[in-house]
């Protein structure tokens, strides 16, 4: 089933979640599925027209080249939102409020084959949309799936060297797009990311009671310089002076000696 909102504003129920739908949204669902319409008020009544197409229907239309049921029946979705704007839904809308505004008068030249072509280009279109809508859904998971390892890779790796070009090698992924990425997901370059994950666990090694020089090694820093300027610039305190301070805070909390 295809709904088009021509007018008003609704919430869908999908699952858990409500996705919010407005005008010329459309909604495309599987035999089966179900989901509720949540009406919230507004300055236009909600207004849906619906295109209902049966199996049977689906497989008269279909031919060698094209299984419309089999199509419909694969898609990985119950329930889809298509959002209004683009070319496809554009070419959808349109064809449904031709079918809308079909004369009565079946008697009308060519009337049955009009109406055939017209449903048929609605669904061919619609199936079009979906498609592009799982690409672009399956495109935007698989770059967070790959986030996800170039993330547990780097925190497996924060003892060795870390390096753009090591990380492109590994997922045969260029170094631009690592890094653009990265700071969308993030905010910070990652360069950045990496200085502050080894300084956290250079802070775990120095609560341990490690010696610097392990510390620095252990965290991924080539030398001591570069740890003491990063460590300094991040916590506005040396290491030893850090250390210290812990010092003296276990101190303050250790019971009084009778």
């Amino acid at each position: 089933m295809i709904m088009y909102l021509s007018k008003g504003t609704c919430q869908l129920e999908v699952g858990n979640d409500l996705q919010f739908c407005s005008t010329e949204d459309m909604i495309i669902l599987k035999p089966n599925a179900k989901t509720t319409l949540h009406f919230r008020g507004g300055r236009h009544q909600l207004e849906i027209l619906e295109l209902r197409v049966l199996p049977e229907y689906l497989a008269a239309l279909s031919d060698k080249e094209t299984d419309l049921l089999a199509a419909f029946q694969f898609v990985p979705f119950q329930i889809r939102i298509l959002r209004a704007g683009s070319n496809l839904s554009m070419l959808i809308k349109n064809i449904t409020l031709n079918l809308v505004a079909l004369s009565p008068d079946h008697a009308e030249f060519g009337y049955a084959l009009y109406e055939k072509s017209l449903v048929t280009m609605a669904l061919v279109l619609t199936m079009r949309a979906c498609i592009n809508a799982d690409k672009v859904h399956r495109s935007r998971k698989r770059k967070h799936l790959l986030m996800d390892d170039i993330f547990r890779y780097i925190h497996l790796h924060l003892s060795e060297d870390l390096t753009l070009e090591q990380l492109e090698q590994e997922f045969f992924v260029s170094r631009y797009h690592i890094c653009r990425e990265f700071k969308k997901m993030t905010g910070q370059t990652l360069h950045a990311y990496i200085v502050k994950a080894r300084l956290d666990l250079c802070c775990k090694y120095i609560e341990q009671g490690m010696p610097i020089r392990e510390v620095y090694e252990l965290g991924g820093f080539g030398g001591y310089n570069h740890f003491f300027r990063a460590f300094k610039k991040e916590y506005r305190m040396t290491p030893m002076e850090y250390y210290k301070s812990l010092q003296t805070e276990k101190a303050s909390v250790l019971p009084p000696i009778e």
